[in-house]
């Protein structure tokens, strides 16, 4: 018995037959497969949990964030200000928001025509995953793998831990930017292969960069830079020049995407500029090095959980990963030109990975590792399609089974009392991996090993993908337990008009649904038809965030009920005042049971109601939603003639001969402009707009308004970028068109 027959590097006449006939539907059918598998195996976690898919930041922040886009959309406006949402009311700077993103808007009209957030975004992550299996399959595909191996990457990829325990629960962006990196790749490697046509490769790089998450935007930048400096190793430069020519166009779409916020950095909490490590969400290589482990938890420090080590399989890649033993080096060293890109890629997202835990406003480097997943799993494959040993012997399978025994000790050594999930886990690995050795050995000969090598290694990732969820049930990430049902949500303060802001911090009553049915958190405020401004501070303003103790999730301190009806010493009003603010939430569990200070309104207010965990205060006569002027100084007064959330158009009724000072109820976020007028040199009150009117001005209208910082540069370089593209595409089109036309010599 000779074993497998080893794949030869296709002529370009069979590559055109592959791409035709009973090949091209073979090749459906495993894409097909591909994303049944990803679909079965992506819902074993909600066997015990539920709410799996629905956890932290997808909660908390996502679900909102798209709800609140599609309620806009659908009343014909796009979020760009709101003034009465405060620290969190600057969406273009917030940079996540998708304002530039199609895709981002359609998710976000169906999420709020959604009824359950949960089954909404179960559904939607699970798409998401099969979107990234598949993609993987073609990507695989472009480099000659046998269907069924590139079955297995396509499978494979969607197991890593990292994905799985926390871009699939919570940080949902990351999973979408990873689910679409594989076809901007493979567009991008038929643009130097066989396509002069840059459309693709662009519009799957626009949906990745506009998500606005900026590990998506360093993905896209490793992909062109490995698929560029191969082009350069192989001296076609005109190939070189298209992945240039994406390259340059992309990058001025993250011009319109990052700017914004880049300008508005030096007033928000993200104003960093120091480069260190502080041990939170760092890897090492012996974590990697035991990345074959479904059940190996790593050593990871995090503020999610206590100690060194981490409270799920972080760092797990595949278990499979040790069938590189079965591969001859030599020959696949031989063919190592043609997957030179993946080769980089791969080196790129470890070096990514293994960078310092701070970056100025960058954190969390390990987040880079489902792309170090994806690379090295897809090389794997490409080895054992392109150079497997036809007959592997014995000293293999010992060499690949002492990988996982390594593995599971590094393991046990980490978490000693986890032994149990480790040992199982090592041993259904060494079992699979002597099945792929044994059909290796056993098939007969012009008779195809690799299906049955996939039915096995499919097999074993499924129950070693129970026996992980089995052991680990739910990311290490928070689980708040908002409610499912989106009526819920939009039942909160009810009937409550004007602006709202909440004293306390909602995650004291632990996840009680019975809180949920009368406060809420973060971005779950945008279901509630209340104005209320503790909302989810992705960037914040520093100095209003620290004058109320305006935590990132939207909690604030007890202290602030105190401090709200303190005057203050730049405009001797009260914060409540400046603010205007007409209702003040009072969540009763942040008080001291003796502390009778929420029983008692101040002059001027009145109990609006008291539903057991928390009581509302309502001012007895309302000021009205922010935004508007709230403070002049002396001898100045203005008559507010139009306001919207980016304009205010007052008149100037006073002025004394040196001029004086209005403050606007919004914070100061660059990128406002007054006519007639001018901004003051420093925020009133270290947050508040501040405009300094002249003389000259009296019975002049001033205008205030706000537009993002850098607009021009934005829109200019947004329409340069589809421009470009759209008659680089417009050539490619008429050049084929006219080399058809031509009659043949």
């Amino acid at each position: 018995m000779s074993g497998p027959p080893l794949p030869t590097t296709p002529t370009k006449d069979t590559a055109a037959m592959n791409r035709t006939g009973p090949h091209r539907l073979a090749d459906l059918k495993w894409l097909a497969l591909t994303a049944l598998t990803v679909g079965l195996l992506a819902l074993v976690p909600l066997i015990w949990n539920r709410r799996f898919y629905f956890q932290d930041d997808s909660e908390n922040g996502a679900f909102g964030v798209w709800y609140h886009i599609g309620q806009s959309l659908l009343a014909g406006k796009l979020p760009i200000l709101n003034p009465s949402v405060w620290s969190s009311g600057n969406y273009l700077a917030e940079g996540q928001w998708g304002t530039w993103n199609p895709l981002i808007m359609l998710i976000g009209i169906a999420a709020y025509l959604c009824t359950n957030a949960v089954v909404f975004m179960t559904i939607l992550k699970v798409l998401l995953l099969v979107v990234a299996g598949c993609g993987v399959y073609l990507l695989a595909r472009s480099y000659r793998v046998a269907p069924p191996l590139a079955y297995v990457a396509g499978f494979a990829v969607t197991l890593n831990g990292f994905t799985i325990y926390f871009d699939a629960p919570s940080w949902v962006t990351g999973l979408l930017v990873w689910a679409l990196i594989p076809y901007f790749w493979v567009a991008l490697r038929r643009l130097t292969q066989r396509s002069a046509n840059p459309l693709p490769a662009f519009l799957v790089g626009y949906l990745i960069v506009t998500v606005g998450y900026v590990q998506g935007v360093f993905a896209i930048g490793f992909v062109l830079l490995a698929v560029g400096v191969d082009s350069l190793i192989r001296r076609h430069w005109a190939k070189a020049m298209r992945v240039v020519g994406v390259g340059v166009a992309l990058v001025l779409v993250a011009v319109t995407v990052f700017l914004p916020g880049a300008l508005t950095g030096s007033v928000t909490n993200r104003a960093v500029n120091i480069v260190g490590n502080d041990g939170m969400m760092s890897v090492d290589l012996g974590g990697i090095f035991s990345s074959t482990i479904a059940t190996g938890y790593p050593q990871v420090s995090s503020w999610w959980w206590s100690g060194p080590t981490a409270t799920s399989p972080v760092v797990y890649i595949a278990w499979f990963l040790p069938v590189l033993f079965f591969v001859d080096w030599r020959k696949a060293l031989q063919n190592r030109a043609q997957v030179r890109d993946l080769a980089i890629m791969m080196s790129l997202s470890l070096i990514y990975v293994l960078l310092p835990t701070v970056i100025g406003p960058l954190r969390y480097p390990v987040r880079f590792m489902p792309y170090f997943a994806l690379t090295l799993i897809v090389l794997t494959v490409v080895a054992l399609s392109r150079a497997a040993v036809p007959r592997p012997g014995r000293n293999r399978i010992f060499g690949a089974a002492a990988v996982i025994i390594a593995a599971v000790y590094l393991s046990w050594a980490q978490l000693p009392p986890h032994y149990l999930a480790l040992i199982f886990s090592g041993l259904v690995a060494i079992l699979g991996l002597g099945a792929i050795w044994w059909l290796m050995r056993r098939r007969p000969e012009h008779t195809s090993v690799w299906p049955t090598v996939a039915a096995v290694i499919a097999a074993v990732s499924l129950v070693l993908t129970a026996a992980q969820h089995y052991d680990t049930r739910s990311s290490p990430l928070s689980m708040n337990n908002v409610p499912a049902d989106t009526s819920i949500a939009k039942g909160v303060l009810d009937g409550i008009e004007g602006d709202v802001i909440v004293v306390g911090d909602p995650l004291i009553y632990g996840a009680d649904p019975a809180a949920w049915r009368e406060t809420l958190m973060a971005n779950t405020w945008y279901l509630s038809p209340a104005q209320v401004q503790n909302r989810y501070q992705l960037i914040g303003f520093a100095s209003y965030n620290s004058a109320l103790c305006l935590q990132y999730l939207g909690g604030t301190c007890p202290e602030l009920l105190t401090t709200l009806f303190e005057p203050r010493e730049a405009t001797g009003m009260l914060l409540v005042d400046q603010l205007s603010i007409d209702n003040i939430q009072i969540l009763k569990a942040a008080f001291d049971d003796e502390d009778d200070e929420w029983r008692t309104p101040p002059t001027g207010w009145s109990i609006e109601r008291d539903t057991g965990l928390t009581v509302v205060w309502s001012r007895d006569e309302p000021v009205g939603p922010a935004g508007d002027v709230v403070w002049t100084s002396d001898g100045t007064s203005v008559e507010t003639l139009s306001q919207t959330d980016t304009t205010v158009t007052m008149k100037v009724l006073s002025a004394p001969a040196d001029g004086g000072t209005v403050a606007l109820s919004r914070l100061a976020w660059p990128g406002y402009s007054a006519e007639n007028a001018t901004l003051t040199t420093a925020p009133v009150d270290g947050f508040l707009l501040g405009v300094d009117i002249p003389q000259s001005s009296v019975g002049e209208v001033v205008t205030v308004t706000f537009q993002p910082p850098g607009w021009a540069i934005e829109v200019a370089a947004w329409l340069t970028a589809l421009a470009g593209i759209l008659v680089w595409t417009l050539l490619v089109v008429v050049g084929r068109l006219r080399r058809r036309s031509t009659p043949a010599a």
